[in-house]
């Protein structure tokens, strides 16, 4: 039944507590108790809108593989705090192989971008070159994780 909960809250993040458990099969109340008894324990960590950019804004997504010079834990945390203080880059996971970081940033355009990357690169963050990508189009955005998937046991 969490796994259920969880799997709607994924795409109905403001669905109400009364259609929650109409779909998972529960009364309200208990209901209820299970999504704070998830939230609690960290299942479900924040509650969010997910905007429609093109709307807002003209935009570029630019994805960059960043190497830092030196592969160090010092260097490591210089590096991430540095990047949390850049709104625009707004995922960033470290990555094993010939690059050491893999950021996506949103700009307004091109320009925008090369000034983030001249911004970085000056900063004395350690960054000893940067690789990037534009995206043309997009092609999927999933929000929701394949829970089941990631659950199921090979036998």
């Amino acid at each position: 039944i969490d796994i259920k909960i969880l799997e709607v809250l994924q795409r109905e993040g403001d669905i109400t507590n009364v259609k929650l458990a109409e779909l998972v099969g529960l009364s309200p109340s208990p209901c209820l108790q299970r999504v704070r008894r998830l939230r609690k324990s960290g299942y479900i960590s924040d509650v969010t809108a997910i905007l429609n950019l093109k709307k807002i804004a003209n935009y570029v997504t630019v994805y960059c593989q960043i190497r830092l010079s030196e592969q160090t834990m010092r260097q490591f945390s210089i590096f991430e705090a540095a990047l949390a203080k850049i709104p625009e880059a707004v995922e960033c996971g470290m990555t094993g192989g010939e690059y050491d970081y893999l950021v996506k940033f949103v700009a307004r355009d091109m320009e925008h971008f090369s000034e983030l990357s001249t911004l970085m690169m000056e900063m004395d963050i350690g960054i000893k070159n940067i690789s990037f990508n534009v995206e043309v189009k997009k092609v999927k955005n999933a929000f929701e994780m394949p829970l089941r998937s990631l659950l199921e046991k090979k036998e």
